[in-house]
């Protein structure tokens, strides 16, 4: 089977350059340092995937009938040129030359189709989980399109995919005006009323620059997640990444220079900036270095906290491996296994904390006494002890278990928590405390009995994990010291390992 004239798949390769300079400076600049033969097929693949785009994106906030049969029309004709070899269309000739030469899988297109076909009738996404269904086929399969083109020398698919979904994720912050435009909104809905932020105000709050911090903090991440790819690319191939990398990832950097205002225009990177870049990734011996020292790579806090590793744990509850605390701790944090314990006096005072305000995670809140997380093979009541003698001062003179099974997610300005979390009651063994100031802004002692009523009247603002355990303790009667123990078994499997849980 012949394929197209040369001159035709010339035309066709032209002009999806032409495409890929046009609308996507990024790539075409990182394209610009593979060689000829090699950067043709990037222009390609971002060529098909812009002109299905602009199908469903040009018909404006009300795409009808006739948009859904032009997309499937567009599809028929990708399709049969793939099956012949050429086409008219000599774009189309272009893109069916590369998919077949690169032998890019069917079924990468299917699903890029059919995420194509979402926007045609999705307007939100409810949680980040759903968004990234939709991101599945229309980034991160355009990560797996990539890879035959840029030949990688060992297994690149999951850092591939993570650049297509940073990729994407910064488009959708960078356009969040233009989208409200065509009726679309790409933040999940449960991230808005989280921070309570509304985009069809088109106004920069403090709620949408928290809101805009948190999500920006997850693009970094899945820029990271990317990063451990470069390694396995060819070097005309990192270097192409590399830039394209760098350069989508400058544009959370100017949205957060510009206050974190995406409705008044759209932000970008200057041509010279990107043209700069591009020849000092030429020049450069190794672009990972490069890559190394953006300010995307790096945390916009970083954790203050002691670097432990934590237990990983499954949904029923059993461990999983171990991870450490700080690369775990991100926008989507893994179950891992954590602790929550009310100290009290003979007086049945409950030792109330304000965790201190330069804390990454969950800073500046009321909380109960102590929270932190098991080593891996700690017991559970030693973790307890430890933690209360390093962060308050306070020796327990007894600690029982009272929740074994307590479970909670809640968010904090850059990450998410989302621990297996048995919560305790100790006896304070010593009255005075001498907090360590790193963790805890002030303690206070108050009457347990005043403290429950005004957190279940709402009138006392705690942490969201210390308002659900409340009731339930609530429940198990009016003095803490008399709280029932329960019973070891109870516990997950992940906190039974080494534990001594008990009368101390």
């Amino acid at each position: 089977m012949s394929g197209p004239p040369a001159a035709h798949l010339e035309e066709g390769y032209a002009r999806c350059a032409a495409v890929t300079r046009e609308h996507g400076t990024t790539y075409y600049w990182g394209a610009r340092l593979l060689p000829r033969a090699e950067r043709r097929h990037v222009f390609a693949v971002y060529t098909l995937a812009r002109l299905a785009d602009d199908i469903v994106d040009l018909a404006g906030p009300e795409p009808g009938p006739a948009t859904a049969s032009e997309l499937d029309a567009f599809e028929a004709r990708f399709h049969e040129a793939v099956a012949t070899g050429t086409s008219e269309d000599p774009v189309l000739a272009a893109v069916a030359t590369t998919v077949r030469e690169r032998r890019i899988p069917d079924e990468c297109f299917d699903r890029f189709f059919g995420a194509m076909r979402a926007d045609l009738t999705q307007r939100t996404y409810e949680t980040w989980e759903d968004l990234l269904g939709y991101m599945d086929g229309s980034a991160a399969v355009i990560g797996e399109m990539m890879l035959p083109v840029l030949h990688p020398t060992s297994e690149a698919r999951t850092p591939a995919r993570a650049l297509g979904l940073a990729f994407q994720l910064t488009n959708f912050l960078r356009d969040v005006g233009e989208d409200l435009d065509r009726g679309r909104v790409y933040v999940p809905q449960e991230d808005l009323r989280h921070f309570g932020a509304d985009p069809w105000t088109r106004t920069v709050t403090p709620e949408w620059r928290a809101l805009m911090a948190f999500e920006i903090e997850r693009n970094r991440r899945l820029y990271r997640e990317a990063d451990a790819g470069l390694s396995a690319l060819p070097p005309a191939s990192r270097r192409c990444v590399a830039t394209a990398r760098v350069l989508y990832a400058r544009i959370l950097e100017r949205i957060e220079d510009a206050d974190h205002d995406v409705f008044s225009g759209r932000v970008r990177v200057p041509t010279p900036v990107k043209a700069g870049l591009a020849a000092r990734m030429v020049t450069a011996r190794d672009p990972r270095r490069l890559v190394a020292r953006e300010r995307s790579t790096r945390r916009t806090a970083d954790p203050a906290w002691v670097d432990d590793d934590v237990v990983l744990v499954a949904d029923d509850g059993h461990p999983l491996g171990t991870a450490r605390k700080a690369e775990v701790h991100h926008d989507a944090t893994p179950l891992h296994l954590g602790f929550s314990c009310y100290v009290v006096d003979d007086e049945g005072r409950l030792l109330v904390t304000h965790r201190a305000d330069d804390k990454p995670s969950f800073p500046g809140v009321e909380t109960n006494s102590v929270c932190g997380h098991p080593r891996p093979g700690e017991p559970l009541e030693d973790a307890v002890r430890r933690r209360a003698r390093d962060e308050l001062g306070v020796e327990l003179a007894e600690v029982r278990l009272v929740l074994p099974a307590f479970r909670y997610r809640a968010r904090a300005r850059t990450l998410a928590e989302n621990e297996l979390c048995p919560v305790l009651v100790a006896r304070a063994g010593s009255p005075a405390t001498s907090p360590d100031p790193v963790e805890v802004g002030r303690v206070d002692w108050v009457a347990w009995q005043r403290f429950s009523r005004e957190v279940l009247a709402g009138t006392r603002e705690v942490s969201s994990w210390c308002a659900e355990q409340v009731p339930l303790l609530a429940a198990l009667g009016p003095d803490p010291l008399q709280w029932p123990a329960a019973p070891r078994e109870q516990l997950p499997a992940a906190a039974r390992a080494g534990d001594t849980v008990g009368a101390g």
